[in-house]
Order: structure tokens, then sequence, then C-alpha cells
């Protein structure tokens, strides 16, 4: 479909187009202005190229999803001080302050969305048909928002984000275990704790900075660049578009179908709008998404069958899809699993679209992975030009043989 000299062009053209996103629309946090100057833009480069564009608009609680971190610390601060006057409410703080972390962040449930502020996000579609009737459809993704920095990877990287997670994790079991434990031992309206059970609820305080550390966690003022994560995978699927409509390639019965979601960094949010929206019409056809997420890391170049930590597993025939197209552009792709965050091909699989996802970003994170690093400065070409190459050769296996 496309010969190693011939995307030069497209590489050159994404950069350039990155650097403009960045330099010119401001922060892209979910539901901004910034993400809204920059989704209008895209709009208006995806209408050259197909046939249909469309903005869709969705209600998002952009601090929503990452405010589980100092709702949680707030809770478990509380519930140290309540272990010394009633284990009964101390249980229960511990215990919410867990169950919101996992519903939030392991299962990315919208449990904290109705107390947070909300905004307008948007999704852009862009729609290029087959030539004779559809009988199978692609999706190609990527999102245009960018995250709130972590504020301990950026000031202590890998250590002191590590050690922040690891404390406040461990903290907030050993919290539940203990409340749990002394509840039943002693009762829910037990007095003053003595014996063992001081001793425990002194070790408590051991977690203390970990707990406080956790309200701070994110910097709400700061927004990431978003360079990489994700206007490489924007652009990516961008480039898909303007190169099949350079070239005059159109499928006889395969729709190409253009998604760049807003408030990906928000949960997933547009992705699970979409997803919802358009569920009867996706299903009406054979219909695959590939998500497309952070082009940087060639070595880390893998095809991700299991997503949203590890609790999501993707469809094994988009997966094998990509690891074929890979093959065949001289790459051999690995399966990797998502084990801390998610993508927006989570959504999808969720709600039983047959789903894939291909990234090129170091797991352990990356020392960009959401700070200001993130930026048009620190990107690679030759990942994003095999990244584009794959992406190609998926779409045309795609339309030659189904998902086999």
């Amino acid at each position: 479909m496309s010969s190693k000299s011939d995307l030069g062009t497209y590489v050159n053209y994404a950069f350039d187009q990155i650097r403009h996103i960045i330099d010119s629309f401001g922060p892209r946090d979910p539901g901004s202005p910034g993400e809204k100057k920059a989704q209008e833009y895209i709009a208006g480069q995806l209408a050259n190229w197909t046939d249909e564009t469309k903005i869709e608009e969705f209600k998002v609680h952009p601090k929503a999803f990452m405010g589980f971190m100092p709702v949680s610390g707030l809770l478990l601060l509380a519930s140290v001080g309540a272990y010394w006057l009633a284990p009964g409410a101390a249980l229960a703080l511990s215990a919410l302050a867990l169950l919101i972390a996992l519903l939030q962040f392991l299962f990315y449930r919208q449990f904290l969305d109705p107390f947070f502020p909300h905004r307008i996000s948007r999704n852009v579609i862009g729609i290029r048909k087959p030539a004779g009737e559809t009988r199978r459809r692609i999706i190609i993704s990527g999102h245009v928002d960018a995250a709130y920095e972590w504020r301990y990877f950026f000031k202590g990287g890998h250590f002191l984000l590590k050690a922040v997670i690891a404390g406040a994790l461990l903290g907030a079991f050993g919290k539940v275990i203990i409340d749990l434990i002394y509840c039943i031992s002693a009762g829910l309206a037990a007095g003053s704790p003595e014996g063992v059970w001081r001793i425990l609820g002194l070790v408590q305080l051991i977690f203390l900075p970990f707990f406080i550390a956790m309200i701070f966690f994110s910097d709400f003022r700061t927004v990431s660049p978003g360079a990489n994560d994700n206007l490489t995978g924007t652009w990516a699927a961008l480039s898909v578009m303007k190169y099949l409509h350079d070239t005059e390639a159109r499928f006889q019965n395969t729709e190409v179908r253009c998604l760049i979601t807003g408030s990906e960094e928000a949960g997933l949010r547009g992705a699970k709008a979409y997803a919802r929206r358009h569920r009867e019409e996706l299903k009406s056809v054979e219909t695959i998404f590939v998500g497309l997420e952070t082009f940087r890391d060639l070595e880390h170049l893998s095809v991700y069958n299991r997503d949203m930590s590890g609790t999501v597993r993707h469809h094994d025939g988009v997966c094998s899809l990509l690891q074929r197209a890979g093959k065949r552009c001289g790459m051999d792709l690995p399966l990797a699993s998502i084990f801390l965050g998610s993508s927006d091909a989570a959504a999808f699989s969720q709600a039983g679209i047959p789903s894939g996802a291909l990234a090129a970003m170091d797991p352990a994170p990356a020392t960009y992975y959401h700070t200001r690093l993130d930026h048009w400065n620190n990107m690679d070409q030759e990942c994003f030009e095999i990244s584009l190459r794959i992406v190609l050769e998926a779409i045309r296996l795609y339309d030659a043989e189904g998902l086999g």
C-alpha cells in the first residue's frame, strides 16, 4: 500500500501539525477551550479528506477521574483519626476510600463525576465511505486532549512516583484490613484501643505522609503538552485519512472512519460517549476499532491485547490483524498489557466492538508520561513512520481479508 519512501511527507506534515497544535491553542485538558480549538482545527483538516465530518458533544467532569486521589487521601486521613474514637467509622471511611480508588481508576466507573464541575467536550469524526455497499468498517482513533501533570513523577522521577503509589496502596489496603479485624474483635463502637490495637493504631501513622501525598498527586494547574500522548496517535489517524485521499485509495466495501476523541485523560469519557451513542450503528455491519496511542519509543512498539489495568481483554482477531500488518512491515510485534491505566480501545471492547490497540511507549512509564516533558521537541520520527506504515497495512489487510 505504501513504499518505504512515500510516507516522509506525511511524517513531516504530522510533526509540523503537532507543533502547531501545541504552540497555537494552549493547554488541552478535557473540556477546555484549548481542547475545543484543537478539535475544531482537526475537523477542518478532516473535511478536506473525508466524505463526511462531524463534531459530537458530550458532558464531562474533567477533574473527577484523577480526583479519586485527593478524595481517597482525605478519607484515609480521616480514618486514621477515627480509629482512636470509633472503629466502625474508621472502617467505613477507609473502605470507602479504597472503593472509590478501585471504581475510578481500576474500572473507570464514573462514581465521582456527579460531585465535580462539568464541561462540554467533543469527539471529531471523519468518514471515508467505500465505493460500493458498506460491508465492513474500521475505526482508527487517537485522543487530542492532554493530561494534568503528575506532580511527583515530574519532580522525582520513577523513584518518587512509585514510592508514593506503593505507599498509598499498601497504606490503604493495610488500613482496611486493620480496621476490619479491629471491628470484628472489639466491636464497631469500641473506645480507645488498647494493647496490640493501640500498637496497630500507631503503625498507621507511618502512612500519613503517603495519604497526604495523595491529595497533591495531580497538579491541576499544569497540563502536559501531550505531544506523544497522544497527538502522535491523533496525527497518525489523520495522516491515514490524508494518505487515502491523496492516493485516491477508496475500498470497494470497507468504510474507514477516523475518530478523534476528547477527554480520554478524564477516564475514556469521549470513547465511552461515542461507543454508547453509536453502538447499534457499529453493530449493523462488521466493525473493528484500532486505538492508536503514543508512538515514541520504537523498542516498545507493541500490540495491546489487554487493557484497563489488565481487566479488559481485546479481540484476538484484531490483535492478530495488527501483528500480521507488523510482520509485513518488518516488525515482529509482541502482545502487551496496560497494567496501570487504560486506552480508548477498552471502552469499545467493553461495548462489544472487536478492538485492539497499537502503542509504542516505555511502560516503566516513560519519563515524559503525563508531565511537561511531553513536548514537540521530544518526539521520534522513525517510530511514528513505522507505526503509520503498520496502520495503513492493517487497513489494507482488513479490507482484503476481514478478521479472518
